[in-house]
């Protein structure tokens, strides 16, 4: 007789772990049901009883309180995690477009800069800003350098003007000045 009933335990922990995966017939819910209803149930599946009782019951009422199965604490983290990835993907987006937004305002700055800028190469005139941006850059880091030599230039000599002259112009064209 015991043996007997220790197959049938067996028999319903299979049950249960195919009814957790969705995979039970009405019979074997049945069978459940009725398991879980009856006044002998084993140890290690009278943590299913309130849950059992209630599908049986018709659920009709809210389902009892810690009657979450052996999924429940498993079923709560899943919950949270999900939970928790939601919270990080809505924060990622906010990122996103911030820095998306802030990207669109600092382009559309540098356009309002360089509006009506074009640039002469082969008698052809270039508008695109894209196609001129490097060269207006280029410029701007020349037209600085040259302020730079200026502000030297205006605590020179004539004499040292002419020397730094004639320096520049053998290095870049090699010749003299004069």
């Amino acid at each position: 007789m015991k043996e007997t009933v220790m197959k049938t335990d067996k028999d319903i922990e299979l049950l249960v772990e195919k009814f957790l995966d969705g995979a039970t017939t009405n019979a074997e819910e049945r069978r459940l049901y009725d398991y879980f209803s009856g006044s002998r149930v084993a140890r290690r599946l009278e943590k299913y009883v309130p849950m059992f009782r209630w599908y049986a019951g018709g659920m009709a009422e809210p389902l009892p309180a810690g009657s979450n199965g052996a999924g429940g604490r498993a079923r709560l983290v899943g919950l949270r995690m999900r939970v928790a990835v939601c919270a990080a993907a809505a924060v990622l987006i906010v990122a996103g477009a911030a820095a998306g937004f802030r990207h669109y305002r600092q382009t559309e700055r540098l356009y309002a800069t360089y509006e009506g800028s074009y640039i002469v190469r082969g008698g052809k005139k270039i508008t695109d800003l894209k196609a001129i941006l490097p060269e207006l850059r280029r410029i701007e880091r020349d037209a600085e350098a040259l302020a730079c030599r200026s502000r030297k230039i205006g605590r020179m000599s004539p004499k040292q003007i002419f020397r730094m002259m004639d320096e520049q112009n053998r290095t870049e064209h090699n010749g003299p000045t004069i």
